[in-house]
C-alpha cells in the first residue's frame, strides 16, 4: 500500500510537472505570437505613413503648378489625412517601451512639416506663388520625416526579432523606392527651380533610381511564385511604359503618365507586401 501511494505521489508529481511545462510552453508561443502580431503591425504603419508621406509631397508639386485645380488640392488633403490617421494608430503603440520616443519623433517631424505644407498652400492660393525657401524648407523636412520613418523601422525589426516574409519586405522596399522616384519627377516636371531643393548632391539621380528598381521589381519576380507571380508581372508591365521616362526624365514632362502609373504598380506593391 505504502509502494503504491509513493508510486502515485511521483506519478501525480511528474504529471503536474508535464502539465506546468505545457501550460508554460503555451503561455511562451502564445506571447511570442503576440510580439509578432504587434511588431508586423507597427511595421505595417510606419510603411504606410512613409508611403503616404511621399504622396503629400508629389501632391502638392502636382498642385502647384496648377494652383487652381481643386482636386489635385483634394488629393494633397487625402494624403495628409492618411498620415495623420496612420500617425494615430503608431501612437496607439506607445506602451511598447523601445519605440516610444521614435513615435514622438516623427510626430513632431510631421507636425512641423504639415506646418510648413499648409503655410505654403495657403501663400499659393492668396498670392499664387510660395516662398522658395519655404519650398526647400518643405523637401527637407519631407526627407526627415521619411528617414525617421524607416530608422524606426529598422529598429522594430531589430528589436523584435521580426521580420516579414522576404516578397513582402522586397515588395516594401520597391513601393518606397516607386514613391520616392514620382515625387523626384513631379518636383522637377512641375517647377523649373524644383532642383535646387532635390536632396543634397550625393543622392542618386532619377534615372540611377530607375535602373536600380528594374534591378529590384526583376528580383521580386524570380523569388516569388503563384498569384504574387501574377502581380509582380503585371507590376513589370507598369513598369515597362514608364520606365524610359524616368531614365530620361530630362527629355520631355509626361508627368500624368508617369505618376498615374507609379501610383498603380505601388498599390500592385503593397498588395503583394500584404498590406
Amino acid at each position: 500500500m505504502k509502494l503504491f501511494a509513493e508510486y502515485f505521489t511521483t506519478t501525480y508529481r511528474h504529471l503536474a510537472k508535464t502539465l506546468l511545462s505545457v501550460i508554460l510552453f503555451s503561455v511562451a508561443i502564445s506571447a511570442n505570437a503576440q510580439e509578432n502580431e504587434e511588431a508586423d503591425n507597427l511595421l505595417k504603419a510606419l510603411h504606410q505613413a512613409q508611403i503616404q508621406s511621399y504622396f503629400t509631397i508629389n501632391a502638392f508639386y502636382n498642385f502647384s503648378a496648377n494652383d487652381g485645380d481643386k482636386a489635385l488640392l483634394g488629393d494633397v488633403n487625402e494624403a495628409i489625412n492618411e498620415v495623420n490617421t496612420v500617425l494615430n494608430t503608431l501612437e496607439s503603440f506607445n506602451s511598447v517601451e523601445y519605440i516610444k520616443p521614435d513615435i514622438t519623433a516623427a510626430a513632431e517631424k510631421w507636425q512641423s512639416y504639415k506646418t510648413t505644407l499648409n503655410t505654403i498652400i495657403n501663400d499659393i492660393l492668396d498670392q499664387g506663388y510660395a516662398d522658395l525657401r519655404l519650398m526647400s524648407d518643405l523637401a527637407l523636412q519631407n526627407q526627415e520625416f521619411t528617414d525617421q520613418l524607416s530608422t524606426s523601422y529598422a529598429k522594430v525589426e531589430s528589436e523584435s526579432g521580426f521580420k516579414p516574409e522576404a516578397i513582402a519586405e522586397q515588395s516594401r522596399q520597391s513601393a518606397i523606392m516607386m514613391a520616392a522616384m514620382m515625387t523626384k519627377y513631379s518636383a522637377r516636371t512641375t517647377s523649373n527651380v524644383s532642383q535646387i531643393f532635390q536632396g543634397s548632391a550625393t543622392e542618386k539621380t532619377i534615372d540611377v533610381l530607375a535602373n536600380d528598381l528594374d534591378k529590384k521589381l526583376n528580383t521580386l519576380l524570380s523569388n516569388s511564385s503563384g498569384e504574387q507571380k501574377k502581380t509582380i508581372n503585371s507590376v513589370l508591365t507598369k513598369w515597362d511604359f514608364i520606365k524610359g521616362s524616368y531614365i530620361n526624365y530630362n527629355e520631355k514632362n509626361v508627368n500624368y503618365v508617369v505618376n498615374l502609373y507609379s501610383k498603380r504598380i505601388i498599390d500592385s506593391l503593397e498588395a503583394t507586401s500584404g498590406l
